[in-house]
């Protein structure tokens, strides 16, 4: 009967076909040679007709012996090459994890010739998975896909039909039989070994393709709440409150309700075919770079996703990316804002846990949440928070946030089981639809708490916003930044409330690696170029042939020098940049006779500001070199890399750029050599000067410095206030304030409208890089101390500053007067 069999095999599978479509990931073992010299047996992870016969064909299609020839093995003569774990679920009996006969045959050959080997291959095939970005198109279809549950034939036969051409298939890494059982001589025992670990294997690969296992969330708050570190913060927040310890408990399964997550791979599934059309409607295209280093380290890594923070859309951006490259997806911390009703739950089943932004002291919520965390992270969940802790408001990196890191950092010291590593994550936008609201809330207009209805309004006026670019930078592993402040970390005991003392600069170093490796991933793209060349202009606005020139300069300097192999560029040339960003809609083109000028509106220049400062970091130190000649006063190369030295840390400090000091005053040369290549400046003895005035090589080596200028007049008007005020007089809160007053008056004045005048928190950075580098010191009335260094920066600084910004600084500041008297 073996050939009538055959026979129907063959019908029905072709018929199979004639719907099923398999992509498969690209071929990484080559199992036809190795097929040559050792028997072949493939393993599935359950028993299912459809499933061979999808193995077949994929075995054949790459010259691989099929399922059809049978194996020559004694007792075996009449079986075909092919085992499973699990055997078909029934209803009339309930399913067995039993060991499978066929493996014991083998082994007992095997025995019998110690000569011999047998490969196992397991297949790892899921329905309504594939590799490639196709994706089901339908929520029945989304329903349908394969997740952790075994599934009897009519629902096999449902998701055939609704899945069938949406498969991922794969080949995983052969398993030697004789080196299995080489130290079991049990055959009982053998058998049991080899069945276990296949089945540990398939749990990984499916861990690794669909996700882990998350379908007992009571049973994990359960052991959660019973957990010592949470029943510690129990019995402490009884005897604090004087609350009943049933109260206490009940409070406690809130907070735990609150925090965790759902996750749902059907919902998972669901969302991709709502996102996919929601992408479609609004972007033209995702651009990723970087994924395959990823990729790597996921199967034997804890991964934790730390990108930037620029847009409610990230959140979905990221999860959707990695879900469509093959990559699990992540648990994401949500600020409890989110948490609204309908959306918080869609996106709890989504992979969300939501946090609050602040926890006010509530000790039994942050003990709650910490074993949280170190449970996602214990039980092998990949991670995603942004460590900017809030969007950023004015397209630059925020500040990091340290208590998430902090939480990781402590759950990894009680649980080194699986190393972890940080994966930064840069997301660069063309358009973000908040760009309004952001600017309004730096101007000073509170912040609108989010709601249902604002999400609807917004969602219905999403139009054409560009591409987005995910660059994934520099993996950084905790253990190499843990053996740096404690190489013994992996020998001591640490428990849940053990802070050793050098946690914390371990912890504040982290985060500054982290946000240094996201900028360091900066995707250049049209949008952001324009912005960066016209928003140095006056008026922006700019001649045609001066814009495609500096467009390409631009791309040229970072061509030259590049920031790091992580940055990406964008392709094409100044034409092709310019027609997009028209099309895009923030260029104005108005033809001239003399030749086309191209502009932005007053709308369109404020919001410009935020792209540019998407990738400002990049340009910083060429713009400082521009800066410090731009003023056509000639500079000796040792001054200028002195004041490169005095200006480049609080650049690095504010920017989080890559070049430590010292490696900053040295690529200084390297610049000097670039920017004379381009004709921009040139060496008269040893003195560098600037190209002639009124040049175009002058404008282009102008409108250089000026992506550092706002900066570095923010530096200037912070400096001038604390002079005006005088040592000792006013403390940094004062300080602060006053800076930034004047900085608004002044983007008044000179029609700056850089919406980075009215970010407090800048003036605040640079007057704590000012304190930690000693130029400043606070006296024990908190008020601010200084010696002559201060006012001499601010009298040298008109070879920097523009006459113009410099004589409206003097004038609001006061500082007038006070030269006068001098």
């Amino acid at each position: 009967m073996t050939p009538l069999f055959d026979a129907m095999f063959r019908l029905f599978q072709r018929i199979l076909f004639w719907w099923v479509r398999v992509e498969q990931p690209p071929k990484s073992l080559d199992l036809k040679a190795i097929s040559e010299n050792h028997p072949l047996v493939y393993v599935l992870e359950q028993q299912s007709t459809a499933d061979a016969m999808v193995l077949d064909q994929q075995c054949r299609s790459l010259g691989l012996p099929g399922l059809n020839p049978r194996l020559i093995l004694p007792g075996l003569e009449k079986k075909r090459p092919v085992l499973s774990i699990h055997p078909r679920p029934s209803v009339l009996q309930r399913r067995k994890t039993t060991i499978t006969p066929m493996i014991q045959t083998l082994l007992e050959y095997l025995q019998s010739r110690p000569e011999e080997d047998i490969l196992l291959v397991p297949v790892a095939l899921y329905w309504g998975r594939a590799a490639s970005r196709t994706q089901p198109q339908s929520l029945l279809k989304a329903l349908l896909s394969s997740n952790w549950r075994l599934v009897g034939r009519f629902k096999k036969l449902l998701t055939i039909v609704f899945n069938g051409r949406n498969t991922y298939f794969e080949f995983n890494e052969p398993i030697s039989l004789r080196q299995l059982i080489e130290n079991e001589p049990n055959p009982s025992m053998a058998a049991r070994k080899v069945a276990r670990v296949l089945r540990v294997h398939f749990q990984r690969a499916r861990t690794a393709v669909i996700g882990p296992d998350l379908s007992h969330r009571r049973i994990l708050i359960g052991q959660l709440l019973h957990s010592e570190p949470v029943r510690k913060a129990i019995d402490h927040h009884i005897r604090s409150k004087g609350v009943s310890p049933e109260k206490a408990l009940k409070l406690a399964e809130k907070h735990a309700n609150e925090i965790a997550a759902d996750v749902s791979y059907n919902v998972i599934r669901a969302l991709d075919v709502l996102l996919t059309r929601l992408w479609n409607k609004i972007y033209n295209g995702v651009v990723i770079s970087g994924i395959d280093r990823v990729k790597k380290l996921a199967g034997d890594h804890e991964i934790v996703y730390v990108p930037c923070h620029r847009s409610h859309i990230d959140y979905l951006l990221l999860s959707y990316s990695l879900y469509h490259e093959g990559l699990n997806v992540p648990h994401i911390a949500a600020g409890d804002n989110l948490n609204m009703p309908i959306v918080g739950g869609i996106l709890r089943r989504g992979g969300a846990f939501f946090i609050r932004r602040r926890f006010g002291g509530d000790k039994l919520y942050t003990a709650i949440f910490n074993e949280y965390m170190h449970t996602v992270f214990s039980r092998g969940y990949p991670v995603e928070y942004f460590i900017e802790g809030g969007r950023s408001r004015t397209g630059r990196m925020r500040t990091p946030a340290t208590g998430t890191l902090a939480m990781t950092l402590r759950s990894h010291l009680r649980d080194a089981t699986r190393p972890i590593v940080f994966i930064p994550v840069y997301i660069g936008y063309e358009k973000v639809f908040e760009g309004r609201s952001y600017l309004s809330e730096l101007q000073g207009k509170e912040k609108k708490k989010e709601n249902l209805f604002d999400l609807v309004k917004t969602v219905r006026r999403l139009k054409n916003y560009g591409r987005v670019y995910l660059n994934f930078g520099e993996p950084l592993p905790i253990a190499t930044l843990l053996d740096q402040y404690e190489p013994q970390w992996r020998e001591l005991p640490y428990s849940a409330d053990e802070r050793p003392t050098w946690l914390v600069p371990a912890v504040d170093d982290l985060a500054h690696q982290i946000v240094t490796r996201i900028n360091a991933a900066a995707a250049l793209n049209p949008i952001n170029l324009v912005a960066l060349t016209l928003l140095a202009t006056q008026h922006q606005a700019i001649e045609g042939s001066l814009l495609k020139a500096q467009l390409t300069l631009l791309h040229r300097l970072r061509s030259q020098c590049p920031y790091d192999h992580h940055a990406t560029l964008p392709d094409g040339n100044a034409d092709d940049w310019i027609d997009y960003a028209l099309r895009m809609g923030v260029l104005h083109h108005i033809p001239q006779k003399l030749g086309d000028i191209y502009g932005l509106d007053s709308q369109h220049a404020v919001l410009m500001s935020w792209y540019r400062n998407n990738i400002q970091h990049l340009y910083a130190l060429p713009a400082l070199i521009a800066a410090l000649l731009g003023q056509g006063r000639g500079i000796d190369q040792a001054t200028l890399q002195e004041r490169v030295r005095l200006i480049y840390p609080y650049l690095k400090s504010e920017l989080f750029l890559n070049l430590t000091i010292d490696e900053a005053e040295q690529q200084a040369e390297q610049w000097l050599n670039i920017l004379e290549s381009e004709q921009l400046i040139s060496l008269q003895g040893n003195i560098w000067v600037a190209a002639a005035k009124g040049s175009a090589r002058r404008l282009q080596l102008e409108l250089l410095a000026a992506i550092m200028l706002p900066t570095l007049e923010r530096y200037l008007i912070t400096l001038s206030v604390l002079t005006r005020l005088g040592s000792g007089r006013a403390t940094a809160t004062e300080l602060e304030n006053q800076s930034q007053q004047m900085a608004q008056r002044l983007s008044l004045l000179n029609g700056l409208n850089a919406p980075e005048f009215f970010d407090r928190a800048l003036f605040k950075n640079f007057i704590q890089t000012l304190k930690s580098r000693g130029a400043i010191t606070v006296n024990t009335n908190h008020c601010i101390e200084y010696d002559e260094r201060i006012p001499n920066i601010v009298r040298v600084s008109d070879t920097v500053v523009p006459s113009g910004v410099l004589y409206h600084i003097i004038q609001v500041t006061g500082l007038g007067d006070q030269r006068q008297e001098n």
